[in-house]
């Protein structure tokens, strides 16, 4: 098979493995992470997010679109007790004890910020570590309120990692922010 070379667009991080389509003959770079997809049962499968902004929910659609499919209940963070749920082609099984991490607007979120970092633009979590920087530099009531206002948009779940040190889930922000 001859393999042929064609631009792309994207960026993806150091030491990590992209995925891609081809548009036109260009290669637009994207992201997957593991999602359920609500078509009679649950299944869990990859959800792909590519530099232009196109999202493969088993259909490839928009942000605005993802939306609308996470607000239909299409795509789920969270499965109902005794759900049934497909791994193809490894198996099946019914959820009896299942805990989510990441609500539905949370999941918005963080596609938005995928979109962002696969095209080099920065995430919500790199504008809160800024802000972040500019506090520790020039601790004004200014700069703490930008530093709310970027904190309060990472998503949720990222909140911990802002900092880079999980074990710390951030602490120095949420002491300047909100006294814990």
């Amino acid at each position: 098979m001859k393999m042929k070379n064609v631009p792309y667009q994207g960026y993806v991080r150091e030491g990590e493995d992209g995925i891609y389509r081809e548009v036109d003959g260009a290669l637009i770079l994207g992201i997957s992470r593991p999602i359920y997809i609500h078509n009679g049962d649950y299944h869990l499968t990859e959800l792909k997010i590519y530099a232009d902004g196109i999202i493969d929910c088993w259909e490839l659609v928009t942000l605005n679109q993802f939306r609308d499919k996470v607000k239909s209940g299409w795509v789920v963070t969270e499965l109902p007790k005794s759900a049934k749920v497909s791994i193809f082609p490894l198996g099946n099984y019914t959820a009896t004890n299942t805990n989510s991490y990441i609500k539905p607007e949370e999941l918005i979120k963080e596609i938005a910020d995928a979109i962002n970092e696969l095209n080099g633009k920065p995430t919500t979590s790199g504008l809160c570590r800024e802000a972040f920087d500019n506090y520790q530099k020039e601790p004004t009531e200014a700069n703490k309120t930008r530093l709310k206002a970027t904190y309060e948009t990472v998503p949720e779940h990222n909140r911990i990692f802002i900092l880079g040190d999980q074990d710390r889930k951030d602490q120095a922000i949420r002491t300047i922010l909100y006294n814990e």
